[in-house]
């Protein structure tokens, strides 16, 4: 049975795994599939949506990817953030997981309304319509379940200029090498930008 119960347990693992969460968590879901994600309208006066911010980075020369988010509230004001380093992966999967663990993360919170921003367009896209038929990549099956059954999703495309924070952590996350790591505080290498963010106003 799906409720809160279940992902406030998991939050308790996410601090504690020794790998990448989001790639051993098995979700657990409800048996009901839905055919759209639940995007209902963001009202900007309504303060129970977060944004969510994505990115993921690939080194080129090795192959090795990683990715970092960063939790907002519509002011702009830090909740967390959160890096992992994933070994060789794709460029794709590397954005496909950032969103994925994200998602857990925020719904471990007890955030049911989220704002996805990503720079990605193919991800973007993919994951707006989720009548789509599901692919053959496991982390894009995974997120695209949740979504459909978890929660109240917006998915935004946003240019890269103004997704810097995040594509910041996921860059940082590739020279750290750490499994997934929740950020309580922002790294002093992200604040400015963070600011420039808020003021700039694009998380309304």
């Amino acid at each position: 049975m799906c409720g809160g119960l279940l992902f406030h347990n998991i939050l308790n693992k996410v601090i504690k795994v020794s790998s990448c969460w989001a790639r051993q968590y098995e979700t657990s879901i409800c048996s009901s599939k839905r055919s759209e994600t639940r995007q209902l309208p963001v009202d900007n006066s309504d303060s129970t949506w977060i944004v969510l911010s994505t990115d993921g980075a690939v080194d080129r020369g090795s192959g090795h990817a990683a990715f970092g988010g960063v939790i907002r509230n519509r002011d702009g004001t830090w909740i967390l953030g959160y890096t992992c380093f994933l070994g060789v992966c794709s460029p794709f999967e590397a954005e496909v997981w950032a969103i994925l663990d994200g998602i857990l993360i925020s719904l471990a919170k007890g955030y049911r309304r989220v704002i996805i921003q990503t720079d990605n367009l193919e991800v973007a896209q993919i994951l707006s319509d989720l009548r789509l038929e599901e692919s053959g990549i496991a982390v894009l099956q995974r997120t695209q379940r949740i979504m459909k059954t978890e929660g109240n999703w917006q998915i935004r495309h946003i240019p890269i200029s103004q997704n810097l924070a995040a594509d910041c952590l996921a860059k940082l996350s590739l020279s750290w090498k750490i499994n997934l790591q929740i950020l309580n505080e922002a790294p002093k290498e992200i604040r400015i930008l963070l600011q420039e963010e808020k003021d700039n106003g694009w998380l309304l």
